[in-house]
């Protein structure tokens, strides 16, 4: 089964991340994925590219500059016919607006899921455009949350669930993320110029204002003082990072984008994401994959990964005295930490296993292929054509 994955975009953030995953085990679900990024090619939109490639996709680039952009139509239809795809799945909110309606055109069942927490927009112009999306996407074969939280965000901003709605965690590879106890000791890079045995709590997110980052920062100074010699590891990039970085005390290293998210968090003492707001934040999932204890917050679908006190523990966003108090409290108590990282991993193989969310994938595709009533009708290309 071809499925065309149109994202609005490739910089460095969890869905990016999510479609390389996701096309490691595609083959094993019965899927032929191939991506490409609706917006056109821009050195500041392309930080997710080598990590895309890296996971064998051969990225390509449709042209639709923004979302009234006369051009998107007929530049989409003809990308999605020219994959030769059975069912195209659209990313994030201008995909999801505009990926449907050329999808119908071009008579190939469309999904969209949205990545973010719906809310209430103060102002009208960002309103309409949000309802927008979901009553374009709701059109479709499916309009997937992330979580159960976001699902019904949705509903109480844009009203009643419409059937095709449904909620489908993400998923991650729990073989990449194997704890320390499945293969051996894990150490941090060397090149992070992290001193040894020092205990590292690592945020890994992209940065930007709704990670929270500045409020980790504000707390660290007190972490450090009741556990000297902690270091905040952020991994990451995006357009905050120099005005995080004039901020950052003592104690702070910045990693940038890296490719071995999985090492870092085996080593890592904690895993921490002060976020303001979030829909399913893809790092929790992978530090409970991990097999590591989290400190995150209260927001969106984060306790639908965080079990308060059982995985982890969860206080109110933007508030640093609570962030740190939890970070001290489980950095003192190593006994805790390892319990609660235990639990962590049999939450992550019970509820976020990245083979059980391909299946399901699959399932909803060859679904909506089997519904469809001109299916046999349906033009196709032989090979791939890359979009321009």
């Amino acid at each position: 089964m071809r499925v065309l994955q149109i994202i609005d975009q490739f910089p460095f953030g969890g869905a990016e991340r999510l479609l390389a995953t996701l096309n490691g085990v595609a083959p094993q679900a019965g899927l032929d994925m191939t991506v490409a990024s609706l917006a056109p090619y821009t050195v500041e939109k392309t930080a997710s590219l080598p990590l895309l490639q890296a996971a064998g996709l051969a990225p390509t680039f449709i042209g639709v500059r923004k979302l009234l952009d006369p051009t998107a139509m007929p530049k989409l239809v003809s990308a999605i016919r020219g994959s030769g795809c059975d069912v195209v799945h659209a990313h994030l909110g201008t995909s999801a607006t505009l990926v449907p309606l050329a999808a119908r055109l071009a008579g190939v069942p469309c999904f969209s899921t949205l990545h973010h927490l719906p809310r209430r927009e103060p102002e009208l112009r960002r309103l309409v455009k949000s309802r927008l999306c979901i009553r374009s996407a709701e059109r479709g074969a499916g309009l997937i949350f992330v979580s159960q939280a976001a699902h019904d965000a949705a509903a109480r901003v844009h009203g009643p669930a419409r059937s095709s709605w449904t909620v489908l965690h993400n998923g991650v590879d729990l073989s990449a993320f194997a704890p320390v106890d499945d293969r051996g000791p894990a150490v941090l890079p060397p090149d992070l110029g992290v001193p040894d045995g020092v205990p590292v709590v690592s945020v890994v997110a992209a940065l930007r204002a709704p990670k929270g980052h500045e409020v980790a920062l504000r707390a660290w100074d007190e972490v450090r003082r009741r556990v000297p010699g902690a270091v905040l590891l952020i991994v990451g990039d995006g357009e905050h990072r120099a005005a995080l970085e004039a901020a950052a005390g003592d104690g702070v290293v910045f990693a940038g984008s890296r490719e071995d998210v999985p090492t870092i968090l085996r080593a890592s003492a904690l895993a921490l994401l002060p976020s303001l707001t979030e829909a399913l934040p893809t790092a929790v999932i992978e530090a409970a994959a991990a097999g590591i204890a989290t400190v995150a917050t209260t927001v969106g679908g984060t306790p639908e990964i965080v079990d308060d006190g059982r995985t982890g523990l969860l206080v109110a966003p933007g508030d640093p005295v609570a962030l740190g108090d939890a970070v001290v409290e489980l950095l003192l108590d190593p006994e805790r930490r390892a319990r609660y990282g235990s639990a962590a991993r049999r939450l992550a193989a019970d509820r976020f296993d990245l083979r059980r969310w391909a299946q399901r994938l699959a399932a909803m595709y060859e679904g909506a292929i089997d519904a469809r009533p001109d299916r046999d009708r349906v033009p196709r290309a032989p090979d791939q054509k890359e979009s321009t």
